[in-house]
Formats: C-alpha cells, sequence, structure tokens
C-alpha cells in the first residue's frame, strides 16, 4: 500500500522533472544529472516493484513471514486526569511555539524602525504575541488549575 501511495505523490514530480529536464537549455553537466538522476528512480520502482509486488511469494519465504506469531498486546490504560494534563501541555506548547518567532520577528522589526514605542504599528503586534507567550506559558505550567477548570466545567454543562 506504501508503495502506491508513494508511487501517486512522486510520480508527478518525477514527470515534472523530466519534462523540466527536456524543456529547459542548461549545461550538459546539468542534463546529465537529471538523466541520472530520472534513471535511478525508475530503477528503484522497477526493483520495488519486481520484489514486493511480483515475486511476494520469495520474499514472504525468504523473511519466513508466513510462519504463525502470537500476538503481543500492549495495553494503554491512560487515566483521564493525565491524558487531559498532557494535551493541556500539547496545547500550550503549540501556543507558546506559535508566539515566540512572532514576538522576536515583531520585536526586530521594533527596533529596526527606530520609532518611539507609542508611535509604531509593531507596537501592537508586540503586544499580542507578548501576551500570547505568557499566556502559553501559563497554560503550561498551571496544567491543574486548567484541568479542574475543564472538569468543573464538564458537570455543570
Amino acid at each position: 500500500m506504501w508503495l502506491i501511495i508513494n508511487l501517486f505523490i512522486s510520480l508527478p514530480n518525477m514527470i515534472y522533472d523530466l519534462v523540466n529536464l527536456f524543456t529547459t537549455s542548461a549545461s550538459g553537466m546539468n542534463v546529465t544529472i537529471g538523466i541520472a538522476n530520472a534513471v535511478f528512480v525508475c530503477v528503484i520502482y522497477f526493483l520495488i516493484f519486481q520484489f514486493l509486488i511480483l515475486r511476494s511469494h520469495q520474499t514472504i519465504d525468504f523473511l519466513k513471514l508466513d510462519k504463525v506469531f502470537e500476538g503481543i498486546r500492549i495495553h494503554l490504560a491512560i487515566p483521564y486526569e493525565r491524558l487531559l494534563k498532557i494535551v493541556i501541555i500539547l496545547i500550550g506548547g503549540a501556543l507558546l511555539i506559535d508566539a515566540i518567532p512572532n514576538l522576536v520577528e515583531n520585536i526586530y522589526w521594533f527596533t529596526e524602525d527606530d520609532i518611539l514605542f507609542s508611535e509604531s504599528l509593531k507596537t501592537i503586534n508586540i503586544v499580542i504575541y507578548s501576551t500570547l507567550t505568557i499566556i502559553s506559558l501559563l497554560i503550561m505550567t498551571n496544567t491543574n488549575v486548567v484541568r479542574r477548570y475543564i472538569t468543573k466545567k464538564q458537570t455543570v454543562g
């Protein structure tokens, strides 16, 4: 199945590269590298197709995949409170990862402008992203408070 998915993902890219290779005028070295790359990709696809699809019975016999293996089950029983804490930390982390680069970018552009803080157009962005950074840090560090608030809202509503 992964072969088919990979084929549908990379085949249009390979066709685009081949068309681009023959339609653009480039030096002889670039054309040679492009042709070698296309041949290499075609050979890899042919080998995968040959051994995983046409001769799959030989691969199964070689790797002894027809043997019956006993199933090992892994039981993941995570308590609701712990799962909720993990989700809250992930949400806070995602907010933090989104806020910090934007905050740093706006501070950088603010320092490049040499304008007063109250006159700059970047002021509102700096305030918004610094507030978002603080809120996301508070969410991540106070997961018990947020968890209790969520569970209290669930029981009331």
